[in-house]
Parts: structure tokens; C-alpha cells; sequence
């Protein structure tokens, strides 16, 4: 796609779907998070916290407990320093049936396999509709019995009864919890559904990733990367699969049996593995292609993910994997405390919300008189998004005019391309003006927001009533990441626009200061669930 390239609803000189009374973001296809929405984590960071060198000796405990894809886990295991000599305890958990089985299966490989065979078969599971019929039959070959032995031993047991089995391989363990039924559903995610082709699995992936009625959908979201992107972008939802932009797709001939397992297609239109990783550090692997940016993941993943197995074969990393709602998680897990519990943004109010977070997982937090550094990393996605719209349900003027004003250092209106326009047709659907619109909420006071719902809800009462502070300084990772200040420069920017971000991202940091409240009746009055 060339620098002039126009969307589709321009060059037809028409009105683009999205321009109507619906909602702003529109979804389509189905909402599983298979890949990641938030760019991956190292919850640990040592060299901020407790240092590389204290660290190499010491045991860690890790609670992920909304875990979503192993991006975080990777990222944090390959951040233990060279040469440690601790134990580390990575605890996955996911209410999602289908995370936690394609994790399932990919840390069965990582610990089975040498890494050079390991990696690409994690990265292709990961990430690619289809996958080479050698490495099927691999999973099938090797993976698969270990799984079948399981579902033989436990035939005869209760259906609702939880059923644990410890894999060891060489000294490595994984420990994996779930109930009989699902572990039989488990065995289903190494076999490709019969009767499924390739050429089938690729129309149903199709059917939802370059869906006609989206086009206008699609065009939007393109018109915000630079023409490389845009290229490997719709490269990746034709062949649905990650590779550099020049490589042969010819051997990947058989379906991903993680991705189909029914005749539908798991993931939103718009999900990319882009969305997982963070531009600045995969941009780091670029290939000889400087605009391929899905070459430059290809070979960022394949570069973790080596050194993440070789931390395994080569050090004491443990897992225990876990599928339940993680309110319940901490019945199950014995009197194990956590130097770092990570729990998405599964405290936002539409799901488990911040007080129940905090009354929950201040129970598993080491205290701070036996780890200084430990840290619940709590993450709202939606809090100051919902703020807002609950005070300005009708739109705010202010910020959009404070918006508006802002944007012109970013992207000043050339007023002579918004001249040439398509005969007829409403200047207001002219890409120039669209693409700024897109990025108007980008420019929101959304500290302004989250400190009303900090407010409302009362969280720093809660925290306290649970023992517990939040943090004045991160040092896992900046409040709010993503959102633009002052100080960010154009091309900081361009990259913010063009990724899965939205800018209204907060994180916060909370620490265990005493004995943390056992009673799960201690009332919140007045506090805002």
C-alpha cells in the first residue's frame, strides 16, 4: 500500500458505515483475548526493585491471576538475572477455558522439547492460523498422550472434582489443576476437528478478519499507520500468519487446532498480534525490512521465547496453572505468599471490581516486613473511559475544543488536500479529518477522570481497610503509559495512534502494609462496588 493510499469508502465517493447514531467502537466477531490487548509486562523489574544481585539467590512467587496469554509470564521469567540460583513459583490462573489450555499445551512443549524445537512450535501455536503438518504431529505425537494418560487415570472420578497432576520433565515441573470434563476438552485442542481443511479453516478466519461489511471498519484503523504497516497488516489477516512479510507460507498446510474449534473464528476482527508487544522494544529486531514491523515481532517473540526455555532447562522455574474465577483462587493455593500478584484489569467494575480485588488478593500479597518490594499491579481499562461518559453522556465540548487545539502540533489540517474531494461527496468523510477524529480521545483529561472515580469509589479507603497502600511511586510501570503529555514528541505520537492503546490506561501499584483483613464480611458502606 503506497504512501496515497486512499479507504475505500473515499475512492466511492460515499458515506463510510461508522458515520451514523451507533456506538463508537463497534465489535465484531467474538471477544476472546487469545493474544493479548495491553503490550507485555515484566512484572519483576529488578533493577528497579529489588536488584539483580540480591535477587539471584533469593525465591520468587509470582500470581498472575487473570492471566490472559503467556506474554507477561515470558516477559517475566526471561527478566530473572543470569545465574540465579532461587526458586521462582509462576502461578497462571484464567477464567477463559481456551487460555488456559493453549498455555497449557505451550509450557507442556517448552518443557518437553530442546528450545531450538520448542520455540517455533510455541510461536506458530501462539500466533498462526495454520501451522506446518509436521509440528501437528509433533503435539499429537508427544503432547497428547501426556494429556490422554491424565483423562485414563481419572475415568472413574467426579465429574465436578478437581483433578491436579504434576508433569516433571528433567527436574521442571508444571502442575496443572482442572476438573475431569476439562481435561477432556483439553486433549480436543491437539486435534484438528475432522473434515477441517485448511482452505475451510482459512474462509472461517476470513469470514471475520476481512468481513466486507467491516471494510469501512478496517479503512479507519488503517488510515492511522504508516503504508508498511497497513501492508503487513492486511497481509496478516489474509494469510493469518506470523512470519516475516517475505517468507514462503507453502508447509503451513493444516489447521491450528487451538484456533478452530468450532466453525467459528474466536477473535475480534481487529485482534493482532501487534497489540501484545511494545513498538520501542520489537522495533529493536527489525529485519532487513525496516517497514516490516510483523517480521520485527516474528523475530522479537522468537528471541524471548529462546531465552525464556533456556531459563527453564537452565534454572528452578516452576508453574502451576489454574482455569476458575479468580475470586476463588487463593482456597487453592495453600499458605503460598506472592512477591508479585498481576491481575489484568479484572478490578475494572464490569468485571470483578477494585474492592473485592483488594480484599482478595491483599490476602496473598507478601507484607512488606517480609518482602519491601512486593506489589499487587491492579490495571483499569475502562474506569476513566466510564467516568467520563457517565458525566458527559452527550460528549464533553470542552475537551473536544482543549482536543481539538492540542492535536494541531500532531496534525495540523492541510487544507488543500481536504480541497481535492470526491464530487458530491461531504467533506466531513474526507480521510484527513476522519483520521484526526480517531484520535481526539487520545487528548481527554483522562487523569482528571480516574482521580474522580479514585474518589467516588472510595479505593484509597478500601486499600487501607484491607491493610493495604497504594504506591506514590511505580516501579513496575508508569501510571499511565500511554497517554499523551506535553512531552510527547510527533513521532511518539504516530506510534501511539497506530497501536492498540487507547491512552486511558491507568495502572496502579499497591503494596501489603500489615496483616491483611481475613473477614470477607467486613462491610464497604458507602463504597461504590
Amino acid at each position: 500500500m503506497k504512501g496515497t493510499w486512499e479507504p475505500e469508502w473515499y475512492r466511492n465517493g460515499r458515506k463510510p458505515a461508522f458515520v451514523s447514531e451507533g456506538p463508537l467502537l463497534a465489535m465484531f466477531g467474538n471477544r476472546k483475548y487469545l493474544w493479548g490487548n495491553m503490550p507485555a509486562l515484566d512484572i519483576l523489574q529488578l533493577q528497579n526493585n529489588e536488584g539483580g544481585a540480591w535477587a539471584k539467590d533469593h525465591d520468587f512467587n509470582l500470581l498472575f491471576a487473570a492471566s490472559g496469554d503467556l506474554r507477561n509470564v515470558i516477559k517475566t521469567i526471561v527478566g530473572l538475572p543470569d545465574g540465579y540460583k532461587g526458586k521462582c513459583v509462576a502461578v497462571l490462573n484464567d477464567m477463559e477455558f481456551t487460555i488456559v489450555a493453549r498455555n497449557a499445551i505451550m509450557l507442556l512443549i517448552a518443557l518437553q522439547f530442546e528450545p531450538d524445537i520448542a520455540v517455533p512450535m510455541i510461536m506458530q501455536l501462539w500466533y498462526s492460523a495454520l501451522l506446518p503438518r509436521v509440528m501437528v504431529q509433533a503435539i499429537q505425537s508427544t503432547i497428547l498422550p501426556m494429556i490422554e494418560q491424565v483423562c485414563q487415570k481419572i475415568k472413574n472420578k467426579s465429574g465436578n472434582a478437581l483433578q491436579a497432576k504434576t508433569f516433571e520433565i528433567s527436574g521442571r515441573k508444571l502442575n496443572i489443576t482442572l476438573k475431569k470434563h476439562e481435561w477432556a476438552r483439553l486433549v480436543k485442542f491437539c486435534q484438528v476437528p475432522e473434515g477441517l481443511s485448511a482452505e475451510a479453516a482459512q474462509q472461517i478466519r476470513r469470514r471475520i478478519t476481512l468481513a466486507p461489511e467491516r471494510v469501512d471498519y478496517r479503512d479507519r484503523a488503517l488510515l492511522n499507520m504508516p503504508a508498511g504497516v497497513r501492508q503487513g497488516e492486511m497481509h496478516f489477516r489474509h494469510t493469518g500468519i506470523l512470519l516475516p512479510y517475505s517468507c514462503s507460507i507453502t508447509e503451513f498446510d493444516t489447521p491450528n487446532p487451538t484456533l478452530f474449534l468450532s466453525n467459528e473464528w474466536q477473535m475480534k476482527d481487529n485482534a493482532s498480534p501487534r497489540d501484545g508487544w511494545l513498538f520501542g522494544e520489537y522495533m529493536e529486531n527489525t529485519p532487513a525490512a525496516k517497514a516490516d514491523e510483523f517480521g520485527a515481532i516474528f523475530f522479537h517473540i522468537r528471541g524471548l521465547l529462546h531465552r525464556f526455555c533456556g531459563r527453564l532447562w537452565g534454572h528452578n522455574v516452576s508453574f502451576q496453572l489454574f482455569n476458575m474465577d479468580a475470586r476463588n483462587i487463593g482456597r487453592y493455593l495453600g499458605d503460598i505468599k506472592f512477591d508479585r500478584i498481576e491481575i489484568s484489569n479484572i478490578c475494572d467494575r464490569s468485571f470483578v471490581g477494585p474492592h473485592t480485588c483488594l480484599r482478595v488478593f491483599s490476602r496473598l500479597l507478601k507484607p512488606t516486613s517480609q518482602n519491601p518490594k512486593a506489589t499487587l499491579l491492579m490495571l483499569f481499562i475502562n474506569a476513566a473511559a466510564e467516568t467520563d461518559h457517565t458525566a458527559n453522556p452527550q460528549g464533553d465540548v470542552q475537551s473536544l475544543v482543549s482536543a481539538m487545539k492540542r492535536i494541531e502540533k500532531y496534525m495540523p489540517i492541510d487544507k488543500s488536500r481536504l480541497n481535492i474531494t470526491s464530487a458530491g461527496m461531504n467533506k466531513g468523510a474526507h480521510p484527513e479529518l476522519i483520521v484526526r477524529t480517531t484520535c481526539y480521545d487520545m487528548f481527554k483529561p483522562w487523569d482528571q477522570h480516574f482521580n474522580i472515580f479514585m474518589e467516588e469509589a472510595k479505593i484509597t479507603a478500601s486499600a487501607t481497610l484491607y491493610g493495604m497502600a497504594i504506591k506514590k511511586k511505580h516501579t513496575i510501570v508508569q501510571p499511565w503509559p500511554y497517554k499523551i503529555d506535553n512531552r510527547t514528541t510527533k513521532k511518539e505520537f504516530d506510534i501511539l495512534r497506530a497501536s492498540g492503546t487507547t491512552g486511558f490506561e491507568r495502572y496502579m501499584e499497591v503494596q501489603r502494609l500489615e496483616t491483611a483483613a481475613d473477614d470477607a464480611s467486613i462491610g464497604l458502606t458507602d463504597m461504590q462496588l
